[in-house]
């Protein structure tokens, strides 16, 4: 039996520049970091003694014959492609709910591809599974998205990611002091929406936006200075400045609910707040002063997640 976890994400710069169509024109940057709230995925090859079947347990339960007979898209495809050729039974579990803009899926299939070849007893190249999940997710399963949730679980600690017109990418920690790094986590709050996104409609609607793109963009590169200066009113204002080009480019990115919270959080005195993801639900990270984090985590309490950054990236928990 191995046991493997993979980190969610929260991406503050950059989101929607990701997509092919755009990186191949003007390329990508993007800032963030991995967090501490993770997907587990167990596996083994199933004893002879037992069926001849392939079980997957998660939100369903799954006993099929062959991997072809799997509904779950993502585990039928991830299996498939990195050809496990006997029966074998999986379980997995997550801190977050699915769909909620913090990367889950594509850290689902990074942990699934990582525990494979621990499995066959297979090299861990990180490019290779971060490229097998790319091509798993954006050309085999043809899901509407960017590339960067598939390469933010090896990233450690704060981050950026430069995404080249070829598609090749590169991960390299933010310039910062320790003592920095601290104060730009302790600034951080999330606050849960309670929803989840059920379909391919909002990802698909960032498709064709250039000129908003652009300006996420170039809103990434002004940001990476303010890091380096360590300034976190200005990369709190600027990760505004951000959500506000983001929320122009699909009216299925914002709502009624999210605009509230933001004006609200915004109104008490944060620096900068935005919604994570593609759109529509999920997460509303907040960049704050400890005093104004204390009145927001008050007032949205039963939906506040706590976080802190993950510098460690997939990990083997258990083999």
């Amino acid at each position: 039996m191995i046991i493997v976890k993979a980190p969610f994400r929260v991406s503050l710069f950059g989101g929607s520049t990701d997509y092919k169509g755009f990186y191949e024109q003007y390329g990508s940057f993007l800032i963030g970091t991995p967090i501490d709230k993770y997907c587990y995925i167990s596996m083994r090859y199933r004893p002879e003694i037992l069926s001849k079947q392939y079980l997957c347990t998660y939100s369903k339960y799954e006993l099929v014959d062959s991997i072809n007979d799997f509904k779950n898209p993502l585990i039928r495809e991830t299996l498939k492609y990195h050809n496990i050729d006997k029966p074998i039974e999986m379980s997995s579990t997550s801190d977050i709910p699915a769909r909620t803009g913090l990367g889950g899926s594509s850290s689902y299939c990074i942990a699934l591809s990582y525990l494979i070849k621990k499995l066959k007893s297979e090299n861990i190249n990180k490019k290779e599974i971060i490229d097998a999940a790319i091509k798993i997710e954006r050309e085999i399963l043809k899901e509407s998205g960017g590339i960067q949730d598939q390469i933010w679980p090896f990233a450690k600690g704060f981050s950026s990611i430069e995404i080249k017109k070829d598609g090749t990418y590169n991960i390299k920690p933010l310039p910062i002091t320790e003592e920095f790094e601290q104060i730009l986590q302790d600034s951080m709050v999330l606050i849960y929406t309670e929803e989840q996104r059920n379909n391919d409609v909002i990802a698909k609607s960032h498709e064709d936006d250039i000129n908003n793109k652009y300006q996420i963009l170039e809103t990434a590169k002004r940001a990476y200075k303010l890091f380096e200066y360590e300034d976190l009113k200005g990369i709190g204002e600027l990760v505004y400045e951000s959500w506000l080009s983001k929320e122009r480019i699909s009216p299925y990115i914002s709502n009624s609910k999210i605009k509230v919270i933001i004006d609200d959080v915004m109104t008490m005195g944060a620096y900068g707040a935005k919604l994570l993801g593609s759109g529509g639900c999920g997460f509303i990270c907040v960049l704050c002063n400890p005093k104004v984090k204390e009145k927001i985590t008050k007032k949205y309490k039963s939906s506040i997640l706590e976080i802190k950054t993950n510098k460690t990236g997939v990990t083997t928990i258990y083999e």
